[in-house]
């Protein structure tokens, strides 16, 4: 994983340092598009699955089951005591991987 962590990386700056000065004006969103998904892509990678920890927290098999379980009452603050914070904590590390700049904006 380090090297494809690593490579990444390399692809990003290459992208922001070496191709974006010199892009016509009309193509720089695009480029931006493509930068941002290698850097979630990259943060992905560092942090690993999100989900992982909140399936085991509130053992459920999936994300898709884990909704319906909430939808349905099966679990719910008086099943899980601590379901906001499990939730939470989920919704905070998604963030650090898509949306960095939302949760440094938040903290602020």
């Amino acid at each position: 994983m380090k090297q494809a962590e690593e490579l990444l990386a390399i692809v990003l700056s290459t992208c922001r340092d070496e191709i974006l000065p010199g892009l016509a004006a009309n193509k720089r969103y695009t480029l931006a598009m493509i930068a941002s998904a290698i850097g979630i892509a990259e943060r992905r990678l560092t942090h690993g699955d999100p989900a992982k920890a909140l399936l085991e927290a509130l053992d459920a098999d999936s994300l898709e089951a884990l909704a319906r379980a909430i939808r349905s009452g099966g679990i719910s603050d008086a099943s899980h005591d601590r379901l906001s914070t499990h939730l939470l904590a989920y919704l905070q590390a998604e963030l650090a991987i898509s949306n960095p700049k939302f949760l440094a904006r938040r903290a602020g």
